[in-house]
C-alpha cells in the first residue's frame, strides 16, 4: 500500500525516480522549524537516519570537531556519560557515528529493527539538541582541552580531538593539504582545518564553544536523511515532535564562492624529531 507523505508538519515537495538504486527520492520540508528531509525509499530493511548540520568554521579551533564528540556525551533525556559506547553494546544498530567534515557535520545511525531503529533515532535527536555541554563543562574540557602537570609541575596540553588532531598533522600529508587548501580557498571556510589545528585549539574558550553549538545546531540549519525501507509514520511523528519545539525558522549561514586566486608558491616545513 502506498504511504501517505504529508504529515506530521511535513510538507512533501518533490518525488524522484533514482533508477541506478533503484529508489524513489522523496524530498520534504518541516513547515514550523524549516527543518529539510530526504527519504531514499527502496527495498533495504537496513534503515537509516542521519542529521547533519552546515558548520563552517571561521578558525583553526576546530570547534565543530570538539562538538561532534562532546553531544554524544550525555543529553537530557539520556544523561549518562557515554551514550555512544552504551548504544554501541546495548542496541541492534549496524551502524553507529559522528563525522566533522570541512562544511558540516553529520550523525548517522541504522537499524533493520524497527523498535530499534526508532530509540535510536530518539537517542541522536536529544544528543544534538539538548545534549548536557551546558551544565557540564568538564565534557569540554574533556573532548576539546585542559592542562595537565607533569611530575615536575609542568604544564601541558591534553584532550581527546587536541591528542587526535596531533596525530593527523604529523603526516606530511595533511600539513601539505592543509596549505593547498590555504591557497585555494583564502576567504572561505575551506581554508581552515575543520577537525582542528593542535597550535590553535587552545585558543578555543568554553563560551565559544556553547556559542557555536547555539547558532548551528538548529533545525532550519539542518538536513535529515532517512534510507532504506520503512514506516514513515511513526519516524515522522518523532521527528516533529522534536522539531515544533524549536520555533521558526532562522537564517542559515551561507558559503561565499572563492573569487579566483593568484597562483602561488609555498614553503612548509617538517621536522622529525629522534
Amino acid at each position: 500500500m502506498k504511504q501517505q507523505l504529508s504529515m506530521h508538519n511535513f510538507d512533501h515537495m518533490s518525488s524522484t525516480q533514482v533508477g541506478e538504486l533503484g529508489a524513489t527520492l522523496h524530498q520534504f520540508t518541516h513547515t514550523p522549524s524549516g527543518a529539510r528531509l530526504v527519504w531514499l525509499e527502496r527495498p533495504d530493511e537496513n534503515k537509516t537516519f542521519g542529521i547533519a548540520f552546515r558548520t563552517l568554521p571561521w578558525d583553526d579551533t576546530g570547534v565543530f570537531h570538539i562538538l561532534e564528540h562532546s553531544v554524544l556525551c550525555g543529553s537530557e533525556r539520556y544523561p549518562v556519560k557515554e551514550p555512544f559506547v552504551d548504544l554501541l553494546k546495548s542496541s541492534m544498530q549496524t551502524f553507529l557515528n559522528a563525522m566533522t567534515f570541512p562544511d558540516k557535520t553529520y550523525y548517522p545511525v541504522s537499524s533493520r529493527n524497527p523498535k530499534d531503529f526508532l530509540n535510536l533515532v530518539r537517542v541522536y535527536l536529544d544528543a544534538v539538541f539538548h545534549p548536557v555541554i551546558y551544565t557540564r563543562p568538564e565534557i569540554f574540557q574533556q573532548e576539546g582541552w585542559h592542562y595537565e602537570l607533569d611530575e615536575a609541575g609542568n604544564p601541558s596540553y591534553k584532550g581527546v580531538v587536541f591528542n587526535e588532531m596531533k596525530g593527523a598533522m604529523a603526516s606530511p600529508d595533511a600539513l601539505m593539504q592543509k596549505q593547498v587548501l590555504r591557497l585555494l580557498f583564502p576567504d572561505t571556510p575551506y581554508r581552515y582545518v575543520s577537525g582542528g589545528d593542535p597550535a590553535h585549539i587552545p585558543a578555543l574558550t568554553y563560551q565559544q564553544f556553547l556559542d557555536s553549538h547555539r547558532r548551528f545546531y538548529a533545525p532550519s540549519n539542518a538536513y535529515i536523511v532517512l534510507d532504506g525501507s520503512m514506516e514513515l509514520q511513526p519516524v515522522l511523528a518523532l521527528l516533529d515532535e522534536e522539531l515544533s519545539t524549536h520555533g521558526a525558522p532562522q537564517p542559515q549561514p551561507e558559503i561565499a564562492m572563492q573569487a579566483p586566486v593568484t597562483p602561488a608558491m609555498e614553503r612548509v616545513g617538517y621536522e622529525v624529531a629522534p
